[in-house]
């Protein structure tokens, strides 16, 4: 059985919760695919971002840091245990932050930075209102053998948590 590439995303739509929002990136996918401008490189697939307007991977890997603890005030949050400072997740090839995310249990205001190689220089920001905050349509690159750090800038906070998402970039 073989349906048309019409049918396939009315189908898509019928199974995503907001689909307008997501028409003209399926749309560019769906037609990128059919053209055949997916592509590999070293086992990892690629298609044109047009959000960004560059190639990354389908697949968005999601890093997650956090400090256990109450009353946490501008520190480096931690992955797996270890401390952001002089530390953090190693990139193995270049690559493009595209959202970050935080939340904390109480309903402090702070923020949540992405920080590359212990430099001061903030790459992105989320402002974090009433325990949560995103931005989820980052354009932010970074090269093979960074690492990124994520550093809580405010007081008082409790138990923060927050992710980034990155992808690779061809």
């Amino acid at each position: 059985m073989t349906i048309s590439l019409q049918e396939l995303f009315e189908e898509l739509n019928r199974r995503i919760d907001k689909p307008i929002e997501y028409n003209h990136l399926l749309t560019g996918v769906i037609q990128q695919i059919a053209a055949g401008s997916f592509f590999w490189v070293d086992g990892v697939p690629y298609v044109y971002d047009p959000l960004r307007n560059k190639e990354l991977t389908v697949g968005r890997p999601v890093v997650t840091s956090s400090y256990y603890g109450q009353n946490q005030s501008s520190r480096y949050l931690r992955m797996d245990g270890v401390t952001c400072s002089g530390n953090g997740f190693l990139a193995p090839r270049k690559g493009t932050l595209t959202a970050l995310w935080a939340k904390s249990r109480n309903t402090s205001t702070w923020a949540i930075e992405i920080k590359r190689n212990d430099n001061p220089i903030v790459l992105a920001t989320a402002a974090i209102i009433s325990g949560f905050g995103k931005v989820d349509q980052l354009d932010v690159d970074f090269d093979e053998g960074d690492y990124l750090q994520l550093y809580l800038n405010g007081s008082a906070v409790d138990h923060p948590i927050a992710c980034f998402e990155l992808a690779w970039r061809k």
